[in-house]
């Protein structure tokens, strides 16, 4: 209490006297005590500090709807993102979205997964594209929108080239290059094995993908990324193997901010991003619809 009061340039005994003052109106206890010793929220309290927090949002969408022009157009749009799609998808997105709205600046922010979904319920960005951690659904509202299907990247002339039909036993024989733990992708590569009794044995983690196939062209292992990540003019010394029907693709979703004003740029740029999201489909899962309303497309379009 003592915090709060030096922080909002209050006594503390005043705030101490506005939050009884509170707690009386509603009929509720907030603060859970011992003796004179705030210890915690109350399950009333917890529930209050939702609301408060809702109410603090939308009085900040109001002031950011009143600073906007009539053309509806941000000084800034902050993206959050991982690598494999600053690098390989989102550049001609970008580009085609900057030709519609060229005063709008786009900050595009590499995170890993996790991060990325942090930063949006944080406010730190707008908008997150990335697979989402299941522990921070609760923070945000995040949409499905594309699959996300991986490939065994191996050096050129691998053993694994000339296997006719590859297995996870066959896969865990060869040390791993690998994503990070915070990518739903390692998580599912590592679940996979689990359930097959079958624990790779993992020489180099990367959040980057180009890093991991740099390792991967050094010969130090192979490693089992997104498709997406493989560039035919680039990486001449590599090869990426078909594992579709041993790992589930994961899911790419677009993460916003709970209870988060969407602009008409924004939703613009969702739309370049995935058109087949309609506006309509973001604005009820804003509202609280089952994100599954939402058609996900079944694979990445091609580019």
């Amino acid at each position: 209490m003592s915090a709060a009061a030096e922080i909002l340039n209050r006594s503390q005994s005043g705030l101490s006297r506005q939050v009884k003052e509170l707690e009386s109106e509603l009929g509720v206890r907030i603060f859970a005590r011992t003796k004179n010793n705030i210890v915690g929220l109350t399950p009333q309290g917890e529930e209050v500090l939702r609301i408060g927090q809702r109410i603090l949002s939308d009085a900040e969408n109001l002031r950011r709807v009143g600073s906007w022009t009539s053309t509806d157009t941000e000084v800034e749009l902050r993206i959050a993102t991982t690598h494999v799609h600053a690098r390989y998808f989102l550049p001609r997105i970008l580009k085609s979205f900057t030709e519609r709205f060229p005063e709008t600046l786009l900050t595009l922010q590499q995170r890993d997964p996790v991060d990325c979904c942090s930063a949006v319920a944080a406010g730190e960005v707008d908008i997150a594209l990335s697979t989402v951690d299941e522990r921070l659904r609760h923070k945000i509202v995040a949409i499905p929108a594309y699959s996300l299907t991986s490939g065994v990247y191996v050096p050129k002339r691998h053993p694994l080239l000339r296997e006719k039909g590859l297995t996870l036993k066959k896969l865990s024989e060869f040390p791993f290059i690998a994503y990070s733990p915070a990518f739903a992708m390692r998580m599912a590569v590592d679940d996979t094995f689990a359930k097959a009794g079958l624990r790779p044995r993992i020489v180099c983690t990367a959040t980057d993908a180009d890093v991991c196939k740099a390792y991967v062209e050094a010969g130090m292992g192979i490693a089992i990324l997104a498709k997406l990540a493989f560039d035919p003019a680039r990486d001449t010394n590599l090869a990426v193997l078909d594992v579709g029907s041993l790992f589930e693709p994961s899911t790419v979703c677009v993460a916003f901010r709970r209870n988060a004003y969407l602009s008409r740029s924004l939703y613009a740029f969702v739309s370049t991003w995935a058109p087949h999201l309609s506006q309509q489909a973001i604005r009820l899962a804003l509202e609280g619809a089952k994100p599954g309303t939402a058609r996900k497309a079944t694979a990445l379009p091609k580019l």
